[in-house]
Formats: C-alpha cells, structure tokens, sequence
C-alpha cells in the first residue's frame, strides 16, 4: 500500500500553525466576535452530543491526493463524562471515561486498556497527549476560548454571507494564517455552534482539505451507565503505556 504523509491539522492546531506577526489583511471585527460567542456557547454547554463526519485529503508519495471519509460521534456531561467513538474504514475506536478511569478499546479486538482519570475533560485531554501521545477527536470543543483568536496570528476574517445547510442557516466565515486557508460556517442565533469546517493548507503543494460536517444533540439521552465501559465477552485488559509519539483515536490510512 503506498505510504501516504498526514497533513491536516485540527482546528487549534491549524490555528496555531506559523501564528506570527505581519502585515494584516481586513479582518472583521464581527467575525472575531462571533469566534469569541461560539467558544462561549460551547463552554456554556452542560451536555451535548455531537457526529462529525469527516473528509480528509492524504497525499501519496507520488504527489497524488486521495480522500478518506470518516465519522467521530462524542457524548459529553461536564465537568467529567466523556464518550468518544471513531469509524474509519471498517475499524472502531472508542473512548470511555465516567471520571474515575478512561478506557481505549478497538473493535474488533479482543483487548482494552484502561486507567485512573483526572477529574474532569480537559484534565484528561491533557493527561492523553502529555502521558500518553494521544490526540483526542474533537477536543478543541473543549478548548476554545476568548484568547484563541488573539493568540492566533489571524491576517484575514471576514464574513462572507450566510446559507442553509442541512437545514440549518449558518454564517460562512473565511479567516487566512500564513500557511493555512480555513472556512468556518457558524450557527445563526444564540446557539454560536460551528455547522461545518473546511481546512486548506497552502504550504504543501497539493494544498490538501479536510472537511467536517456537525450534527448537534443539545438534549441528549444520557443514562447512568452511558460512560462505563463494558467488556465483551472474553475480552481481556492490557496494560497502557506511556507513548511520546502522538497517536490518533482516528485510524491512519
């Protein structure tokens, strides 16, 4: 199988990404404020769910850009339930955490691995990727907030107009790094929540995408046990060690 080079980064990486001074371009002061009022509204939530299907452009080493789709549903209790499953080309990554442990577990496997938790969300974002090198799907909606923008080292934002989607009318936003091209649709109304997002990256020659459409469950069902990991039958726990190289719950073509 051709080897193919990961390119796309997620949103706070990408936004990071060559985040220094230079000559900045227009940039709209109601499109930074309504990045503010989305990191607001995603902060404010007590419980949601959410299903983002993702496409994402790999490059071959023959220059050649493929597509690989995939889909990462998560459930979440603040400050400390989390639910996170991926589906990626036939293979399926969950993570549990009910506040007292995380569990990883690939179907089909007859293995986990398991262990003790911090006490809530972002403890344990941290905990995955400083401890253990794993990139938790979605955990920027966790982690934005008002100084993401300023710390980003945005040249451009600017509204573009508003359309429908699935539904759904959301604001089309395009903000430009450096190196990075992104477009954000958002929500119309109190509920800033993002609908889809599109990431170009400019420094690569093939300038490769990665897209992701939203579903949103504001009101989602939650049950006692819907954070607790049950094994199947014959299943059995390995230990989890302690991983310098990053590793993404989102399996690698």
């Amino acid at each position: 199988m051709p080897r193919v080079r990961r390119v796309v980064p997620g949103l706070l990486m990408a936004l990071a990404l060559h985040a220094h001074a230079g000559d900045p371009p227009a940039i709209e002061p109601a499109a930074v404020q309504a990045l503010e009022q989305m990191g607001s509204y995603l902060r404010s939530l007590k419980q949601f769910g959410v299903e983002a299907r993702s496409q994402t452009d790999q490059v071959l080493d023959n220059g050649q850009t493929v597509e690989f789709r995939h889909t990462t549903r998560l459930l979440a209790q603040q400050p400390d339930k989390l639910l996170v499953s991926v589906d990626n080309q036939g293979i399926h990554r969950t993570l549990y955490y009910n506040g007292k442990r995380f569990t990883l577990y690939q179907s089909p496997s007859p293995y986990y691995a398991s262990a003790p938790a911090p006490a809530n969300i972002n403890a344990l974002i941290d905990l995955l990727n400083s401890r253990y090198g794993i990139e938790l799907p979605l955990a920027d909606l966790f982690r934005w907030n008002a100084n993401t923008v300023r710390q980003a080292g945005l040249r451009s934002a600017v509204l573009i107009g508003s359309e429908t989607l699935d539904g759904q009318r959301c604001d089309h936003y395009a903000l430009r790094q450096d190196a990075i091209d992104w477009q954000l649709w958002l929500r119309e109304g109190e509920q800033r929540l993002p609908c889809r997002l599109t990431i170009t990256r400019r420094d690569i020659p093939e300038q490769p995408r990665h897209s992701v459409d939203f579903t949103w469950q504001l009101t989602p069902a939650i049950s006692a046990h819907s954070f607790d990991f049950d094994p199947p039958a014959g299943a059995q726990e390995v230990p989890l060690q302690w991983a310098p190289s990053k590793y993404s719950l989102e399996a690698q073509p």
